[in-house]
């Protein structure tokens, strides 16, 4: 089976790091910081950080032929998870509306100094469209 790499063209990711990837009809972000991705910096608060995740994650799965819709699993890291769990849930519901299975992670720290949030996402593409079956002509043939 072929992984095809997910990378928008927003991010400056190294050469062996990969935004996500497609595996026949599975999508896999790697995990999402609340980067900007003009500056790249870590944005300074857990509303601006959890925001720009979820917007970045939006993309990613329109890059990949997916939606937020079709999200089966997220997991969020958090750093001090009793502080930000509920503020991340509120706008979380904003992009990810549908139910699916989840867990969230307490850690003491992310990659990048100043991180409070990272979240991986596995997603379905999209449902194709069945084309409609063709209708005989009125007074023709089948």
């Amino acid at each position: 089976m072929k992984i095809k790499e997910i990378t928008p063209s927003e991010y400056k990711v190294p050469k062996r790091y990969w935004r996500g990837v497609v595996v026949g009809d599975l999508v896999l972000l790697s995990g999402t910081g609340g980067i900007d991705p003009e500056t790249d910096t870590v944005l300074p608060t857990i509303e601006e950080q959890t925001e720009m995740v979820f917007q970045r994650i939006v993309r990613s799965l329109k890059v990949a032929g997916s939606g937020p819709e079709y999200v089966i699993r997220r997991t969020t890291y958090l750093v001090d998870p009793q502080k930000h769990i509920r503020v991340v849930g509120e706008i979380e519901k904003k992009y990810l509306k549908d139910p699916k299975a989840s867990s969230t992670v307490g850690v003491t720290a992310l990659a990048r100094p100043g991180m409070l949030i990272e979240v991986d996402i596995m997603a379905v593409k999209a449902e194709r469209r069945k084309t409609a079956p063709r209708r005989a002509k009125r007074g023709g043939r089948a």
